[in-house]
């Protein structure tokens, strides 16, 4: 058996308790990945469906494993990739950020809805949400946590500075600043005029042009008339969805608790764990297209957690807060 002589790979693997892989671009640069072992749907909640979470299919291909970006991403060469002690990269716009991390090769793409939602849920079926750098550098919840300031801001944090408990399994192996510091554009996910539009799998070089929607009818609104602030499901309208495009709206935390009747209002529960974060939307009949961010920033204190998800950007949008995590598939 051939030996793997790959030094920083071994080290980073040795480091982290064999969670952390080394993949590398097409410059040769470095990203910290963390594999995530594929699971089930009924692994989580059986009124979720089974088989696999969809977030390891790929056009109909079921993968092993995904490997998500351990750190908050930062531009080099053209790319986006992911590695520990840098500031993030913010202040770009939806197209350019998921170019960014298509650019370091083949395999690579910019985290999607349907992988943050499968990360989402495996930490609240193990019981743990990650804080974060939620309040200029600290966590709003336990200020005794903190990270390094950034040199270009220090409200932000160098990525991956925090304790383990700002990392998705409370580890030093687990995927750092999920929870605040910056938001992340989030792919394979869009609304126009309040219609959800996204893959049915993970097929992530699916043409945008081609995503389909699941509910075929207006979906999401602004909580009351004039607010663009809050989340509301029309009644009617999800009423007369499908058992299965529930299941798939919850599985892709789009529609949040799916165990309130007609009426899904409030935030994704699971096991009576309620998931934290807020939700940001303009999506009235004549809004268009909005791209999706989660996450949270480093100023949004409670509002931050892995159910935060905003609405409210379009595509051509900078914001000084808003990055974006580089994925791989195989």
């Amino acid at each position: 058996m051939a030996l793997n002589k790959d030094t920083l790979l071994n080290a980073v693997l040795s480091a982290t308790g064999g969670k952390v892989y080394v993949k590398y671009n097409v410059n040769g640069d470095p990203l910290y990945m963390v594999r995530i072992p594929r699971f089930n749907l009924e692994d989580i909640d059986p009124a979720l469906g089974s088989g696999p979470h969809p977030a390891f299919i790929v056009n109909g291909v079921v993968k092993n494993e995904i490997f998500i970006g351990a750190y908050q991403a930062i531009y080099e060469k053209g790319c986006a990739i992911s590695i520990p002690g840098q500031s993030p990269k913010v202040s770009a716009t939806w197209d350019n950020m998921k170019a960014a991390c298509v650019a370091n090769g083949a395999g690579f793409h910019m985290m999607t809805n349907w992988e943050w939602a499968a990360v989402a849920l495996w930490c609240l079926k193990n019981g743990f949400q990650p804080r974060g750098n939620t309040t200029s550098g600290k966590s709003d919840s336990a200020g005794y946590e903190t990270g390094t300031p950034a040199p270009d801001n220090a409200a932000k944090t160098l990525a991956g500075s925090g304790p383990v408990s700002w990392r998705h399994d409370n580890t030093i192996g687990g995927i750092a600043d999920l929870v605040g510091n910056v938001y992340e554009w989030i792919d394979g996910f869009k609304i126009v005029d309040g219609k959800v539009y996204m893959p049915a799998d993970n097929d992530f070089n699916l043409a945008e042009a081609s995503w389909p929607n699941p509910t075929g009818t207006q979906l999401i609104f602004p909580a009351s008339a004039g607010t663009e602030s809050g989340w509301r499901t029309m009644t009617t309208a999800f009423g007369s969805l499908s058992a299965d495009v529930k299941k798939q709206l919850a599985a892709a935390m789009v529609v949040p608790n799916i165990t309130s009747g007609n009426t899904p209002l409030g935030i994704f529960n699971l096991d009576g764990n309620a998931c934290h974060g807020g939700f940001w939307i303009d999506a009235n009949p004549s809004t268009g297209e909005r791209m999706p961010f989660r996450g949270g920033g480093w100023d949004a204190g409670a509002g931050a957690g892995l159910g935060a998800l905003g609405l409210s950007s379009v595509r051509s949008s900078v914001n000084s807060a808003v990055g974006c995590r580089p994925a791989f598939i195989l």
